[in-house]
């Protein structure tokens, strides 16, 4: 036993002994400096060090050595481990590697001239350099060129460059450049539709882990009827925090008719998606106090939920549900006239219920005038009737 510990001891000794020959013989080469600093950024045969990397990437970055100054630059730049984080340093050593036509820092040159890091902001750079990193084949900025097409920006908006652009990026399996295509494809978007081929690309990025990729591909299970898949997909999504994965997986939950009713579980993933941003789930959370469901029955609360949604989406149902709540007296003071107005908000935009509950509403008052009938002999009236 002590001869295999005394053994093992020996081959660390002469590892560490080879490691240490190998930095005092090459400590003036700028490549072998490089790849030094490589093996303490990578935890490469020793304990990862970013402090060490850093040392070996500036001895080698001095030399002109266009690898280390852009690996020294990301470490400026992130302020990894204890290494001094500095945009200003980041950007020039960035500036020197992209002279030499390293594809990969002209990106992040880049990126530091559109969001003015350590440097005014320019926008014409910033496409400059994007560009360029993109034609270098980068697929980061191939991306990021994909996305400046798509949205606009500092750029004429143009879905065919968009879709090129993603293109390129997809074939090199980056996920996010598959989501975006497979969604032009499916919204034909610059691009004649083909939902197989955005279906074959979801899955694809969604196989990588992409939560998007997992919802969309959710949603076409759903539409398809295979709600296991969807419900499986929905939830891979959720898990990562995707907020409308979440509202849809309330919502399966809530409506019981894929699945059994489950209305903790609804209450949940609306209270989870609502805190990501799914502003869907105000009229869910809504309906949920409005009947009662897991929750005690609070009008009130229903109503702030409604008027949230409405406030944001002027969506005739929420329209149609203050405009019934106002009437009834619900969660608020009784007001008919407030609720014509919001009933008939809802039937302007082809709410039939609302047109019909409106309808209803001016009939009474027409009948009140005539008759001099209260709402109490108008409802009673209706009712013998």
């Amino acid at each position: 036993m002590k001869k295999i510990i005394y053994l093992s001891m020996a081959v660390l000794l002469f590892s560490a002994n080879i490691c240490f020959a190998e930095i005092n013989q090459n400590e003036k080469d700028p490549i072998a400096q490089y790849n030094i600093g490589m093996k303490y950024f990578k935890g490469d045969g020793v304990k990862v060090n970013f402090v060490q990397a850093a040392n070996w990437f500036k001895k080698s970055a001095d030399q002109g050595n266009k690898d280390a100054q852009y690996e020294l630059a990301g470490l400026y730049a992130s302020g990894r481990g204890d290494v001094h984080q500095s945009d200003k340093a980041a950007f020039e050593l960035y500036k020197k590697a992209a002279a030499q036509g390293h594809g990969e820092a002209k990106y992040y040159l880049g990126e530091m001239y559109q969001n003015a890091r350590a440097t005014e902001k320019n926008d014409e750079l910033a496409l400059k350099y994007y560009k360029e990193s993109a034609s270098y084949g980068y697929a980061e900025a191939q991306y990021t060129m994909g996305e400046l097409y798509y949205t606009g920006t500092l750029v004429k908006q143009d879905y065919k460059e968009a879709y090129r652009w993603y293109q390129k990026a997809s074939e090199q399996k980056d996920k996010r450049a598959m989501f975006r295509l497979a969604t032009m494809l499916k919204d034909r978007q610059g691009v004649n539709a083909d939902i197989e081929k955005a279906f074959e690309l979801y899955k694809e990025s969604a196989a990588q882990g992409y939560a998007p990729a997992q919802n969309a591909l959710g949603d076409i299970y759903y539409d398809r009827g295979n709600y296991d898949a969807a419900i499986e997909n929905y939830q891979a999504a959720a898990n990562q925090g995707n907020a409308d994965a979440q509202f849809s997986l309330g919502y399966i939950y809530y409506e019981g008719e894929v699945t059994a009713n489950n209305f903790p579980v609804a209450l949940e993933y609306f209270t989870r998606a609502l805190a990501g941003g799914n502003t869907d789930s105000y009229y869910m959370l809504g309906m949920m106090y409005y009947n009662g469901y897991y929750v005690k029955q609070d009008f009130k609360t229903a109503m702030e939920y409604f008027k949230d949604y409405e406030k944001i989406n002027h969506d005739s149902d929420a329209q149609y549900m203050i405009g019934c709540m106002y009437e009834n007296g619900q969660g608020v003071t009784k007001d008919t006239e407030k609720a014509k107005v919001w009933l008939n908000k809802s039937k302007e935009q082809g709410n039939k219920e609302a047109e019909i509950k409106y309808n209803e509403l001016v009939y009474k008052q027409v009948l009140s005038r005539e008759f001099n009938l209260s709402e109490d002999d108008l409802s009673s009236a209706k009712t013998k009737k």
